[in-house]
């Protein structure tokens, strides 16, 4: 019966793209004969027998050879498939299907791409999923879709322009926090106010950094430091914004809702809503970055932290902005002598940072152990620690 349902939708595809009218039933037999053994495989491997059994599957194939590119929509993913040699990038192929069928950007969260002759799964988010495969056949492109899809779209080759679809384009401020940058990965470094050209939809990739603070510059020649966290920024527009949105709300421990931007912290990648008013790349405490206090056991008098690159002259009770998510070296100096290095992770508030008894919940303290006093503190201190403790707890305040 299994096998008999299979060869049955194999027959199906084929009088569905067959392109000759008129055609025998020989020839038709024939043609699904050539068919049934790919058509088989995709239907075995996507859904259980009983499924097939009871024919509760849905199998469309269309005719793509003349395509630019197609797609298929599925609840909130998009597969998009292009010809192998396409040079364009997987943004850019998304960006033009995007321009070409106005509801993708409505509701559709997830993108793939795939190319030439593949199979692949429509990248859908909520529910299940249609397998799509694109396989040659007497010299025509023919895409199978196993599964429930929402539709199926494509662009004719006639239809493409000679000249590429110039993208959208708009401007977008970013925001960096005092004596730290936002290095993105063209090169380009911005200090806080400036505007960037963005392509609405496309991704770019950037890091924190901690700047010189002797002349207020990073760089890549011993300026700054680099945070190891790469975020990923995308810019759209309102309705997408408000889609993500809606579905973030739900998973408030993973995601940072705000009103011009979305937060993932699990996938670092931030949606920023190009329509709003006041828009921006915002890189705030706690998502990107944290103030750090450096104390030290008894006192901070004559007491120093030195950040190499950042902080290369050292200073007493010092507080900076570091990257979150990176391992930073610090040292400790005792009037002009270094007296301990320490490698400092970066996260965000844990409650440490607090100042009369009220938290802060923009910084975090970090204090220097008990060796850097060992050389001031009285030896009998270490022959009966908590007796000389509780008799002279002043000392250690």
């Amino acid at each position: 019966m299994k096998k008999a349902l299979v060869f049955v939708l194999a027959l199906i595809m084929v009088l569905a793209a067959l392109p000759v009218v008129g055609a025998s039933a020989d020839e038709v037999e024939k043609e699904a004969e050539r068919a049934y053994y790919p058509a088989a495989e995709m239907v075995e491997r996507a859904y259980p027998a009983e499924m097939i059994e009871k024919a509760k599957i849905m199998f469309t194939t269309r005719d793509i050879t003349d395509a630019e590119i197609a797609w298929v929509k599925q609840a909130t993913g998009a597969l998009i498939w292009a010809p192998a040699d396409d040079a364009r990038s997987d943004d850019e192929i998304i960006a033009r299907a995007k321009e070409a069928d106005p509801s993708l950007t409505n509701g559709t969260r997830s993108f793939a791409v795939i190319r030439g002759y593949a199979a692949a799964m429509t990248p859908n988010t909520n529910g299940s999923q249609a397998d799509v495969s694109v396989d040659e056949k007497d010299g025509r492109i023919i895409m199978a879709i196993t599964g429930d899809f929402s539709h199926f779209g494509f662009i004719a080759k006639e239809n493409q322009t000679e000249e590429p679809v110039e993208a959208e384009k708009a401007a977008l401020r970013i925001d960096a926090p005092l004596k730290m940058a936002v290095a993105f990965e063209d090169g380009t470094v911005y200090y806080g106010g400036e505007m960037k050209e963005v392509i609405v939809g496309k991704e770019y990739a950037f890091q924190m950094c901690s700047v010189n603070w002797e002349n207020g510059v990073y760089d890549e020649n011993g300026n700054g430091i680099t945070g190891t966290v790469v975020y990923r920024m995308i810019a759209v527009h309102q309705d997408e914004f408000n889609a993500i949105a809606d579905k973030a709300k739900g998973d408030p421990e993973r995601f940072t809702v705000k009103g011009i931007d979305v937060i993932d912290n699990k996938d670092k990648k931030i949606f920023v809503n190009i329509d709003a008013e006041g828009t921006h790349l915002e890189t705030d405490v706690n998502n990107f970055f944290m103030a750090y206090r450096f104390h030290f056991v008894g006192e901070d008098y004559n007491k120093k932290t030195g950040i190499a690159q950042v902080i290369n002259t050292p200073v007493e009770s010092l507080s900076v902005n570091l990257p979150l998510g990176s391992t930073i070296t610090c040292n400790a100096y005792n009037g002009e002598e270094q007296v301990d290095t320490a490698d400092v992770f970066i996260v965000n508030n844990s409650g440490k940072g607090v100042y009369d008894d009220v938290e802060l919940t923009s910084v975090n303290d970090f204090t220097w152990g008990e060796k850097l006093v060992a050389e001031e503190a009285p030896a009998e201190m270490y022959a009966e620690e908590v007796a000389y403790a509780e008799e002279h707890i002043e000392y250690a305040k």
